[in-house]
């Protein structure tokens, strides 16, 4: 909106917030009313207005109607039929029909005085309004993107058919692996790429079989893309109702009291009809609001309100998957206890390239309480306002996700080869459904979720006063103040930042053990000496160490001054400008607590020795017990081997400049404006890692650098083995570890990742807007707009060591978008141009009908890039229009396409994130439709 994001804006229903938390920075509205009840809909792109505040963004308020002293009433149906649609695109290209599908939807309200008989006349005194939607709805949904399961032959240990692809396809046999020369393993390939059956692990076997044997769509070769399912329905069901009483307390006071409802359920992603995948999906709102308005003097008026906005957010699996039986899988009985019963699922199985079955299953109400004050103040030439608005946000969770049964993540570690660093398969096909059959998943781990009660707060204060300083010049001068609490969890149940400079217990003991095996490293390791190697880092707590509870502290400094500016030049000719400044928000709408050590992970130990051995199983996962969260108990010894994130101590709020200037121009019966909208946003968060590998230890080269790579990844004996007893993570489990781990800056944490975020990210957006239109006397009017635009940003790391993030193109910009819309009142009927006299009956025939169409074209967004090898001139990638296809949308001549020569993590990116001039296609989109009114 004007170079913001949508989720960044803020929705008022009668001045009333209604916006719950989406992800995390994210807002979304939490309810929308039924649309027979809607007397007004006005979004405010530009809001230079002081009263406006809460977002960073703009502001849409709906207004609801009241009743009035005559009863009315309205009804309707809407519906869709397959009849009206064009098929899905893929299932056209395989010579599928179209899906069945069903919409329909119904609704009315009905409005007057409140009157009971003998007892009550709500004339001119007291109105209600109520007004209600449903909507039975079934469309098809696949949200999977990879389209693809495990083929047939899979099913029985054959693979043969990928060897089409190329050696990369083999699959080795993890049982035959030995260790070789300069730190690595090795294994020999399955004969003919086939798993005997004798091989299959039962549980894994047992998993596999929830994949369906019988492709949906004609794979490739190598079998992706066989299950590109638009059949598959997500079943809808909704209510949403409204009640709204309006009254008069005598001349100079009225207040209304509304309550509003709605309730969506939903079933999708039930690819398989089984309890392996599918979701349940629902959305529960209840909003009320209070307001009054009294009437303190002829020229002086206090509106004050209150408002409760609660939104449920919630999953599950599917019901078949809720207490799964987890033996029938052949899962062991210890393993089986150590799922508590209420959080029974079916396991989560990440089977790399080919669908999979995460799913969050959670239960996630947010609140919102929201207490405002206005007072308007008529003075002469000035119209002043002042008021305040005091807004609590507060979000509980509560977990039961089928992480916390198990997760396990199937990919190529175990089946590649013949050396362990060699490059597997394209996207993990094939080697994956090995690594399943054979029970050798890449990871495993099994989780311990807390639950959270998170609670932040806003204020604001605002002075307006719009002057009219001649019968032409008018100006709006404002400023706000906003400053908010900072977030905390009601029991302290957060991380709250991370120590650097906390040197672990654990740390002589480790340089002892690495200066006894230093001399023995093959090639040598002259970047970490053993005097270096440290084990520093420590997280830190809410609630502990004199920390009252609050996980960072709040900018106290957001003046947030707008001013305005409208100047008629002549009858016909109105200039307007204004400038204001709009602050981002950083409590619960920006994100959760961090519940590092509240929720804890057991992780699977396969190996201690890289696969020589296998010391555990799927059937037996956990053979040591599960890890129960024990909060802050551990201190500084917290999530040691693990990666985690924690809170900037003094973040910054995102604070966007804004700024525009518009010509509204009469001619000649058409209505023309021109206008220049742009804004400049700093300090948008940028995530960091504080744990990559350094930069200096990253190659440079354009090519894939296996040397250093493999310098960076050999094998070595690992200082850190055993140093703390019961601790599952890999760092404190194998007896080897690599180069890489121990250069991260705090190898303790092993090389995983330890975010945290800077306010150093910006953005900076430009746009021109042209607008016509023009109302006919016949019933006739047309309105047309051209937009061009440029949006920039600087919010990712092109590299995780990097200094600052990187400027490029965003991914919300879109250079040029053309709406035109019409609405034409046909000549029929009462008072129209044909059978204006015609009978009650033909005239309600024939008349009250409208046309009306809407045609936007846009382009299309810049599309995001991995790190990619290419040998040429990137002008080239872009195709002719004429020449692209959904298979061949850019010229990929030069494209190093082999898996094996792909550049590697350990290697400095230099490709963009994304080019301005390669995209994707363009919006070109066509509505139409046929309204009758009452005549």
């Amino acid at each position: 909106m004007g170079g913001t994001r949508g989720n960044l804006n803020d929705i008022t229903i009668d001045g009333a917030p209604t916006t719950a938390t989406a992800n995390a920075n994210e807002v979304t509205a939490s309810y929308v009313p039924p649309t027979d009840i809607v007397q007004e809909f006005k979004v405010q792109t530009n809001t230079f207005d002081a009263q406006f505040g809460q977002t960073q963004g703009g502001v849409t308020n709906i207004s609801i109607k009241s009743g009035t002293n005559s009863f009315h009433g309205s009804i309707n149906y809407s519906f869709q039929r397959p009849g009206f649609w064009a098929n899905d695109f893929f299932l056209n290209k395989a010579g599928t029909p179209r899906p069945d599908f069903l919409f329909n939807r119904w609704g009315g309200s009905f409005s007057g005085p409140v009157t009971i008989p003998k007892l009550y006349n709500g004339k001119n005194k007291t109105f209600f309004l109520f007004g209600y939607e449903g909507i039975r709805d079934s469309r098809p949904r696949h949200d999977d993107t990879s389209n693809t399961v495990p083929t047939p032959a899979m099913h029985n240990g054959d693979f043969s058919s990928l060897l089409a692809g190329g050696a990369q396809y083999m699959i080795y046999d993890p049982a035959t692996r030995v260790a070789v020369a300069g730190g690595r393993f090795q294994q020999t390939a399955f004969p003919g790429n086939k798993i005997p059956p004798s091989r299959f692990d039962k549980v894994g076997s047992a998993i596999l079989g929830f994949y369906p044997t019988a492709e949906k769509t004609p794979g490739d070769p190598l079998g992706l893309a066989n299950y590109q399912d638009a059949s598959t329905a997500e079943i809808a069901k909704y209510y949403n109702h409204t009640t709204r009483v309006d009254q008069n307390l005598g001349q100079k006071q009225r207040f209304f009291v509304r309550y509003s409802a709605y309730d969506r359920h939903s079933t999708y992603n039930n690819y398989f009809d089984n309890p392996f995948v599918g979701t349940q999906f629902y959305f529960i709102s209840k909003t009320s609001a209070f307001d009054h308005v009294a009437t303190l003097s002829p020229t002086m008026v206090l509106n004050s309100r209150y408002s409760y906005n609660r939104f449920i957010r919630g999953s599950d699996q599917p019901a078949s998957a809720i207490g799964f039986d987890l033996a029938s899988l052949g899962l062991s009985a210890q393993y089986i206890g150590q799922v508590p019963k209420d959080q029974v699922r079916f396991p989560r199985i990440n089977l790399t390239g080919y669908i999979s079955n995460g799913s969050t299953n959670e239960n996630r109400p947010v609140m919102n309480h929201t207490v405002a004050s206005t007072l308007s103040k008529s003075a002469g030439v000035h119209s002043l306002r002042t008021g305040f608005e005091y807004r609590v946000y507060q979000e509980t969770d509560q977990f039961k996700s089928n992480q916390q049964t198990g997760q396990f993540t199937f990919g190529s570690t175990w089946t590649k080869g013949p050396l362990d660093n060699a490059a597997g398969s394209s996207g993990g096909i094939g080697q994956s459904v090995a690594a399943l059959l054979l029970g050798l998943p890449d990871s495993g781990s099994i989780t311990r979720q807390s639950d959270y009660v998170e609670q932040s707060g806003s204020w604001g204060f605002f002075a307006q006063d719009d002057w009219k300083v001649t019968p032409r010049l008018t100006l709006n001068l404002g400023m706000r103040y906003e400053v908010e609490t900072p977030l905390h969890e009601r029991f302290n149940r957060s991380t709250l930042g991370f120590d650097p400079t906390y040197k672990q217990p654990i740390s002589a003991a480790a340089q002892a053990a690495y200066a006894s095996t230093y001399p023995n490293i093959a090639g040598g390791f002259p970047q970490l000496p053993p005097t270096a190697l440290a084990l520093n880092g420590a997280m830190t707590f809410a609630g502990l160490n004199g920390n009252n509870g609050n996980l960072y502290n709040t900018p106290k400094n957001v003046f947030m001054p707008r001013f305005g500016i409208a100047y008629r030049l002549n009858e016909k000719t109105v200039l307007r400008s204004g400038f204001g400044i709009f602050a981002g928000f950083l409590g619960e709408r920006r994100g959760d607590v961090l519940q590092n050590g509240f929720t804890q992970n057991t992780n699977m130990v396969l190996t201690t020795n890289n696969g020589l051995n296998f010391i555990s199983s799927l059937a037996n996962p956990f053979p040591n017990g599960v890890a129960e969260a024990v909060g802050a108990a551990a201190g500084p010894q917290t999530f040691l081997g693990q990666g985690f994130s924690y809170f900037n101590q003094n973040p910054k709020l995102p604070v966007t400049m804004r700024w525009e200037a518009s010509l509204q121009r009469e001619f000649r019966s058409f209505l023309l404006e021109a206008n220049y909208i742009g804004n400049k946003t700093n300090h948008i968060a940028v995530t960091r890692n504080i744990n990559t590998l350094p930069l200096q230890y990253l190659s440079t080269l354009k090519t894939r650098d296996d040397v250093n790579n493999n310098l960076l990844t050999a094998s070595i004996a690992n200082p850190l083995y055993n140093l703390v007893p019961g601790n599952s993570q890999g760092i404190y489990t194998g007896t080897s570890t690599s180069r890489q781990t121990l250069l991260s800056p705090f190898p303790a944490f092993g090389a995983s990742a330890i975010n945290s975020s800077e306010n150093t990210g910006y953005s900076w957006y430009h746009s021109f807007q042209f607008t016509a239109s023009k109302r006919f006397v016949k019933g006739f009017t047309v309105q047309g707009s051209y937009t061009m635009q440029k949006w920039m940003q600087a919010v990712n790391l092109l590299n995780a060591a990097d200094l600052a993030p990187v400027r490029e193109i965003s991914d919300a910009d879109a250079p040029h978008r053309i709406n035109v819309s019409s609405v034409w009142a046909l000549p029929f009927g009462k008072g129209r141009a044909f059978l204006p006299n015609a009978n009650g009956f033909v005239s309600r025939l024939v008349g009250g009908w409208e046309v009306s169409g809407i045609y936007s074209i846009q382009s299309g967004f810049a599309l995001p890039w991995g790190n990619v090898i290419y040998n040429g001139n990137p002008a080239d990638i872009k195709l002719p229009a004429d020449q692209r296809t959904p298979e061949h949308w850019f010229n990929v001549a030069n494209f190093e396409t082999a898996s094996a020569k792909q550049l590697l993590g350990n290697q400095v990116r230099t490709w963009p994130l994304r080019i301005p001039t390669l995209r994707g296609p363009r919006q070109n989109n066509i509505d139409v439709a046929l309204i009758k009114h009452p005549d």
